[in-house]
């Protein structure tokens, strides 16, 4: 098979959240590009392509979470969870404080 892919890959598996239908629920960025992160949604709530993602990264080293947005660009179901690709468009470090990324 063909790479598509515009970026290079890292593969990470990093504790996140994201909103969702119950407010802040549990997933993992298993991948992250210059663009984008494959992530795992650990949710039973359908999550629809194209939507808005809020994300919290739970980074260990750092007092507050990352917080970044971006847009679900796939989804598939994987009947206890969903994986999805998520182009981010803001990472911002530390609830409004601090760097504001774009992409």
């Amino acid at each position: 098979m063909q790479e598509r892919r515009k970026f290079p890959r890292t593969v990470l598996p990093h504790k996140a959240k994201f909103f969702g239908v119950n407010g802040w629920e549990d997933c993992v960025i298993t991948e992250a590009s210059r663009k984008g992160f494959g992530m795992i949604f650990y949710t039973r709530e359908k999550i629809k392509k194209g939507s808005i993602i809020n994300l919290r990264v739970l980074i260990p080293s750092q007092p507050q979470p990352v917080e970044a947005k971006g847009l679900l660009k796939w989804i598939e179901n994987k009947v206890e969870h969903f994986i999805g690709g998520i182009e981010w468009f803001q990472i911002s470090r530390g609830e409004g404080k601090g760097e504001t990324l774009t992409g």
